[in-house]
């Protein structure tokens, strides 16, 4: 008797094992049964709304950018309109061109844009910095839809005769900007050896932005030390600031077209620190690691000053007035396909920083974190600035 109490006992037990075993299998195979389905489903939406009849036809949506980040954001486009995508019944084809900051603010503050000089009137604008949401705004407030926002950053750092960098020894802080112009700049590092001053040049030729940039971080760190809260116009306004941005702009040398890269040049291709006629020029990083990115050996070197760091920002503004509605959505959704990875990677192997791999530390350019970022500047400090600094980026009144 006990024997069979105990072998029933022992099929009942089996018995239950095995049902709640093929019930846990049941479950399994049911759930990924319901995701195999749900990635058909995906799949099927993703072609349907790639390949569906375009109701109201074919429509270009035009974005300028700025000509260092347009060769990036021009095959992202390439990946973007290969996928044939729809938008309000419009099947979409991104044009990304480059385009000039200071033309294209002239053509979105003119009475109506100019298709001759400057194509088809942009759905967005992606300029180096905002400096030039700070001009649009002054000049044309119902312009911009909504708040622009960075599409990738780069710091802006000083890229001088490795002499230079030499006798600074990493101490070179951003509030000693207008000093670094002085003949005995070098005399504060204990380097009265060196002649003369940094001859810093301050860029007035197209992509300048870091100019503007560099002079908001020696007013910024001077006057809010703790970054306890953005640049403001009274900031600017104070009276020794406004000594030392006119300092910056007393006869800074000029290389070239009088670009950042042309200074680059300028300061490699001197023979000696004496002979230099530019020893050092604000730059972005990614400027200075494509001109110097094969480099073998570094002819150029870097100081990073110490402080909150002005960063290039590359801000997206979508505009308003003449957009339809298709072409504003059209951006939106072109920037969320460019925010992936796999495009992302694109813009961060340029030498950009955002959410992707940088590229491999070069002989002048190693991509060192950035521990403090300046806050962006109000835009009337932006504009206040830029009349000493920059004025190519100040609107016409």
């Amino acid at each position: 008797m006990g024997t069979h109490s105990s072998n029933r006992t022992s099929q009942l037990v089996s018995r239950s094992v095995l049902a709640v075993a093929l019930a846990v299998i049941l479950v399994v195979a049911g759930a990924v049964a319901w995701i195999g389905l749900g990635d058909r489903i995906d799949d099927d939406a993703t072609t349907q709304s790639t390949s569906a009849d375009c109701l109201e036809g074919d429509a270009q949506v035009s974005v300028i950018a700025d000509p260092g980040v347009a060769p990036a954001l021009q095959e992202i486009a390439k990946s973007y309109n290969a996928l044939r995508p729809t938008v309000r019944d419009y099947c979409i084809e991104m044009d990304v061109r480059p385009g000039d900051a200071r033309a294209t603010l002239d053509g979105l503050t003119a009475q109506s844009w100019d298709t001759e000089a400057g194509g088809p009137r942009p759905a967005a604008w992606i300029p180096e910095s905002s400096v030039w949401v700070a001009a649009l705004q002054t000049a044309e407030p119902d312009a911009l839809q909504g708040a622009p926002e960075s599409l990738v950053k780069s710091p802006v750092l000083f890229a001088v005769r490795p002499e230079l960098a030499t006798a600074a020894g990493g101490r070179v802080m951003w509030i000693q900007m207008p000093f670094l112009t002085y003949a005995d700049a070098f005399a504060a590092y204990g380097h009265t050896a060196i002649r003369g001053s940094a001859r810093l040049a301050m860029p007035q030729g197209p992509q300048s932005d870091a100019t503007s940039l560099a002079a908001q971080g020696y007013v910024y760190n001077t006057v809010e030390p703790d970054g306890a809260g953005p640049l403001t116009v009274d900031g600017v306004g104070k009276p020794n600031i406004q000594l030392g941005l006119r300092q910056l702009m007393r006869n800074p040398p000029r290389a070239g077209d009088g670009s950042a890269e042309a200074a680059v040049r300028a300061i490699i291709s001197a023979p000696n620190l004496d002979a230099a006629q530019v020893r050092s020029v604000p730059i972005s990083e990614q400027r200075l690691y494509l001109a110097t990115k094969d480099d073998d050996e570094a002819r150029i070197a870097i100081i990073r000053p110490r402080g909150f760091t002005p960063m290039l920002d590359y801000p997206v503004i979508r505009l308003a007035g003449e957009t339809p509605a298709h072409a504003s959505d059209a951006v939106a959704e072109f920037l969320t396909f460019a925010r992936k990875p796999e495009q992302m990677r694109i813009l961060t192997q340029a030498g950009f920083r955002g959410a992707g791999p940088l590229p491999e530390a070069t002989a002048t350019v190693d991509f060192p974190d950035v521990p403090q970022e300046m806050p962006q500047p109000e835009p009337e400090a932006v504009i206040a600035t830029n009349r000493i600094v920059l004025r190519s980026a100040v609107p016409a009144s």
